[in-house]
């Protein structure tokens, strides 16, 4: 099998939020709630790319600005894997994506994959078939407000992330 190392900036829930993600039934227990993420953009796998690349994202995401945006998913999914999703369109979301990718496109930082997934939570890789589950008034939509993002890599069937650097959000649009 090939080394696969992906890169993405994502956006953690806080730990008040991992622990009410961890709390479904349909979560796989045997994650932790650090690896809880949003995906926010999809960069490339650096097992495959020059070196320099690395620095040339982390350089180009010391100058992005945005503003904090909100983030809630009310049902749960199961696609290929079990996630958490919301039928609302995620605008402000959807926003930000945009803006961080045309920030990188200006910025000449390299992007090889460059897709900006519709924002969800994957609680369980191996999904379990049960289909679409709302959450319902017993259990509110399970949300929280990004004001930070992380440049992450994912060591493919190890389990594992790896920061590579953390940046607040705090002001307007870049």
């Amino acid at each position: 099998m090939r080394a696969r190392n992906p890169l993405y900036v994502m956006a953690k829930p806080p730990p008040e939020v991992q622990a009410q993600i961890a709390a479904l039934p349909r979560n796989d227990p045997s994650r932790g709630p650090d690896l809880l993420h949003v995906t926010l953009i999809s960069l490339y796998d650096l097992h495959h790319v020059p070196p320099e690349w690395l620095p040339a994202t982390v350089a180009a995401l010391d100058s992005f600005v945005a503003a904090p945006f909100p983030l809630a998913f009310d049902r749960i999914e199961n696609r290929k894997a079990v996630t958490l999703r919301t039928r609302d369109p995620l605008a402000e979301a959807r926003a930000f994506q945009k803006a961080l990718v045309d920030h990188l496109l200006r910025e000449k930082a390299p992007i090889m994959d460059g897709t900006t997934p519709e924002p969800h939570i994957t609680i369980n890789y191996r999904g379990d078939r049960l289909g679409t589950q709302t959450l319902g008034k017993k259990m509110p939509p399970i949300g929280w407000t990004v004001d930070e993002i992380i440049l992450t890599e994912s060591i493919v069937g190890k389990t594992t992330h790896v920061e590579h650097g953390r940046w607040p959000l705090s002001g307007g649009t870049s």
